[in-house]
């Protein structure tokens, strides 16, 4: 994108009466916007020391990795009342210190946004970043645009966002009455609260359900208009109405909001959400078929959703007082995704949402993951402590085993009770002694849940949770009535290759880039490591294509047919060559996970599955 300077001007609606206060007041005129960048200004609090530092976040919660959104930041500048510029410092990305602090009166700023900013290199995912299309749609994830004075989090926040005639402000945020036309106002006890709320300014496509106590909001903007909130809401009523249900019939806020972004990017390699404690920002591709994007909202919209309970009524101090230059990180995160995560999918079987057939499908693939691709000794605390730097790899396992952990103790504890409460019940009780007002301290947590349950659920997140131990899938299921085998082989025609792929350097194409898990087809086709895709079957095989190609792949292939790839491989002299590589398609003695339910449980284990899906 091109960079274009841009003039601080002199904001609207703030009389300068108004403006000796102990909160900020930020404006913002995104009808002034030009070439992806955003002018920003902010009337402070008053302060009594003669230095202080401004901070735009180096990191936000959920995201668990650094995103420097101050490295969007240009023309950053202080004020005194009078107008002339205070000395100012930038000793890192996220930072600038003002002198003569105690007579600081504003703050001026140009954003970048983080999607169309490729000369700014931070890796910032979509669903926690920002973009600004002037006329189209503006994300404002707030924590990427909007900043605060160290040590002052906590004081209040106006924010006036002026927009175009016909745009509406999506958020979970109410906004408060304001008298000029095209000017939201909301405010915000905190910075805390601020940043946990962003806003999809577009022109609607809204649709409002009511879901127990609460009014959800789900917003759409899809760059080629077919996308509809209507079809949505119809998609995603009955997981939340049995999410409601899940969580005794009364849901801890009034308003949730689902703002969904469909986008036209090309070369689009990942997508999904981040979640806040009443909204998620959900980021997919506007070329999904209609069952895709059901199918993907659905799965994003119940995990989400969620969120409500853990982290918003149930967090730790690291969480609750979360810093955002010098994060701390909790050991829980086996409870924040983790049991969010089981919860999505355990709601949904109760609920009769899915079959039980499907949920242990679902399960049986979340073995298989975690096992294949993540350290299965790996303590979850270490992996939760440590997911920003040395486990950062590993991360993605709190959707696997994470939930697998939660399966595991709902089941134990059910076990324990006789049928009498489960998980479920525990994360209820934990609600109303924490709730969203007050922490828990990271170290207490296992003591407390078993001072309200069992000795031996102490023992449970020692061995499975602060140790390495292999989670006790044998016997929780065994507990269900439910067979379980992890070793169980069956003759199969063999489709799968399951090799590693990244991007080529180009950025155009697939590059092979692990072997490692390769089936006996994968071997047999001859693929090296770097050998770079050019075409599948005789057709082309590109980032833009291969997901086509292997769906076409997939429906079609059979026993005898040949699956035939052209490659582009360094030879021993480093000079680059097309290679055709081919295999025949053949039965095989292939290993899977078997979970099945018993054809006679027993009625201990009749009790106890009955109990788990809430019959």
């Amino acid at each position: 994108m091109k960079i274009l300077k841009t003039i601080t001007i002199a904001f609207f609606l703030i009389p300068q009466l108004l403006i000796a206060q102990n909160s900020y007041k930020v404006s913002i005129d995104l009808t002034k916007s030009s070439a992806d960048k955003l002018s920003v200004e902010i009337y402070t609090p008053k302060m009594k020391i003669d230095q202080i530092n401004f901070h735009v976040p180096k990191i936000v919660p959920g995201t668990y990795s650094i995103s420097n959104f101050g490295s969007f930041i240009s023309d950053f500048k202080a004020f005194d009342q009078a107008g002339n510029a205070l000395s100012t410092t930038h000793p890192d990305a996220n930072t600038w210190t003002i002198s003569d602090a105690k007579k600081l009166y504003k703050v001026t700023y140009d954003v970048d946004d983080t999607w169309d900013t490729p000369q700014i290199k931070e890796d910032v995912f979509e669903p926690g970043g920002t973009s600004f299309e002037k006329d189209t749609a503006f994300v404002l994830n707030t924590f990427g645009i909007i900043g605060y004075l160290q040590g002052n989090e906590k004081k209040p926040y106006q924010v006036q966002i002026k927009h175009a005639e016909g745009f509406y402000g999506s958020t979970s945020l109410e906004p408060q009455k304001s008298n000029t036309p095209n000017v939201d106002l909301f405010e915000t006890d905190s910075y805390h609260t601020l940043a946990d709320a962003p806003i999809l300014y577009a022109k609607p496509d809204t649709a409002w359900i009511k879901v127990a106590n609460a009014s959800v909001l789900v917003s759409v903007f899809s760059a080629s208009g077919k996308s509809s909130a209507i079809s949505l809401v119809n998609d995603v009523r009955p997981i939340l109405e049995g999410h409601a249900k899940y969580l005794g019939g009364k849901l801890p806020v009034k308003k949730y909001a689902f703002l969904v972004y469909l986008s036209n990017k090309k070369n689009l390699t990942r997508y999904g959400a981040l979640e806040h404690t009443q909204s998620c920002l959900t980021f997919m591709p506007d070329s999904f078929s209609p069952e895709e994007l059901s199918s993907q909202f659905r799965d994003i919209a119940s995990h989400e959703f969620l969120h409500i309970i853990t982290p918003l009524t149930i967090h730790s101090e690291e969480i609750g007082n979360f810093d955002f230059i010098d994060a701390k990180m909790s050991k829980h995160l086996w409870l924040y995704e983790g049991v969010t995560e089981y919860a999505a999918h355990h709601s949904q079987l109760r609920s009769g949402a899915i079959s039980l057939e499907e949920y242990l499908k679902r399960q049986t693939e979340k073995i298989g993951v975690s096992k294949k691709y993540f350290n299965d000794t790996l303590a979850f605390t270490v992996l939760s402590s440590e997911a920003l730097d040395k486990q950062k790899e590993q991360y993605q396992n709190v959707y696997q085993k994470g939930a697998l952990i939660g399966l595991c103790l709902d089941v134990k504890l059910l076990t324990l009770s006789n049928g009498k409460y489960g998980l479920r019940e525990v994360m209820a009780r934990l609600g109303k002694k924490y709730g969203m007002k007050k922490s828990f301290k990271d170290e207490v947590l296992f003591d407390q849940i078993a001072s309200m349950t069992f000795p031996e659920i102490r023992t449970f997140f020692k061995d499975y949770v602060e140790a390495g131990k292999p989670l006790p899938l044998k016997e929780t299921f065994d507990a269900l009535g439910i067979s379980y085998n992890p070793d169980a082989t069956r003759q199969s025609v063999e489709i799968s290759m399951a090799f590693g792929a990244g991007l080529a350097p180009d950025r155009k194409h697939l590059i092979i880039a692990d072997m490692s898990g390769a089936t006996n087809l994968g071997k047999r086709v001859g693929f090296q490591k770097g050998d770079v895709f050019v075409s599948m079957n005789g057709e082309p095989f590109t980032l833009e294509t291969y997901q086509a190609c292997f769906a076409k792949y997939s429906s079609t292939a059979k026993l005898g047919d040949t699956v035939k790839f052209v490659v582009q491989r360094k030879d021993a002299n480093g000079e680059e060559k097309e290679v055709a590589l081919e295999a025949d398609i053949r039965e095989e003695v292939q290993s899977y996970i078997s979970i099945e339910p018993l054809a006679s449980a027993s009625a201990a284990q009749q009790k106890i599955r009955n109990a788990w899906l809430g019959k």
